[in-house]
């Protein structure tokens, strides 16, 4: 699947939607075309029968403590669909009757919030192309229970625990946020020289000084297609690569944040 990826979030809590929709908007494999609360199910079902373009993904938030059929109701607004999308199920706190619903339904994965942090898209990208998707909390509850084929666990917290505290302060606002430096040292009352240095070891941890230096290609960081194809295009053009002079940060900072959501991926066999 080399187009992008649409997506809709279903998720009551305004501040997690609000995050999840900024990752996936940022990433260049995905495009959020919707997103509703539990209480909009007749406003999702008209958006997915009336898309111009089959929906990909359905990232659905699982804990809605006035419905707890709600899980069970999404499978159901799909079912007519002539595409009917990948459904992955989010949680802030797994729950082992929920992750047997998930098998039995046949849906793409489940997702801790907590756990997959940075990487979403990563997550969503792999329920689009046919996997089934945990992470490390959800995969503790699996036991014995018979998962699906191409069944992965996505650990989004090793990519975080790189950073000191506050490398993590300045990437939340630099990668993720995209602020300018003046901007972040406003925010965190520091001296833009010191948010340039926090911001080049970043860089340096995740392999960017690695790329543009040309001492190491894209594919030793991305497997994915797309996030190849993306970065060598941005090489070419971009002041700052191999055999050019000059650096233009605001691509080293789209370029970082895809390092950024790179995580770790294991492969479980049934």
């Amino acid at each position: 699947m080399n187009k992008e990826i649409h997506v809709i979030i279903v998720e009551d809590d305004p501040f997690a939607r609000d995050f999840m929709s900024m990752l996936l908007r940022r990433d260049w494999r995905t495009r959020v075309v919707g997103e509703y609360g539990s209480d909009c199910g007749i406003e999702l079902h008209h958006a997915l029968r009336q898309a111009v373009r089959p929906v990909d993904v359905l990232l659905v938030d699982t804990e809605v403590p006035s419905d707890e059929q709600w899980p069970m109701k999404v499978v159901q607004l799909t079912r007519s669909l002539e595409h009917p999308p990948a459904i992955l199920y989010t949680c802030t706190r797994p729950s082992q009757h929920t992750l047997e619903h998930v098998v039995e339904t046949q849906g793409s994965g489940y997702i801790s919030k907590q756990e997959i942090l940075y990487t979403l898209a990563t997550a969503v990208s792999m329920a689009a192309h046919g996997h089934f998707v945990m992470t490390p909390g959800v995969q503790m509850l699996t036991g014995k229970m018979d998962l699906p084929e191409h069944a992965l666990v996505i650990d989004g917290l090793l990519s975080a625990a790189r950073f000191t505290p506050r490398e993590t302060d300045i990437t939340r606002l630099g990668l993720l946020f995209n602020l300018e430096q003046r901007d972040i040292a406003d925010d965190l009352v520091v001296s833009t020289d010191f948010v340039a240095e926090v911001t080049g070891q970043v860089y340096e941890k995740l392999g960017l000084h690695d790329i543009l230096s040309g001492e190491k290609p894209p594919d030793e960081f991305f497997q994915d297609e797309i996030l190849l194809m993306r970065s060598r295009a941005m090489l070419q053009q971009t002041p700052g690569a191999p055999g050019k002079k000059g650096r233009k940060a605001p691509w080293m900072s789209t370029l970082a944040f895809h390092l950024l959501t790179v995580p770790e991926i294991e492969e479980i066999h049934s």
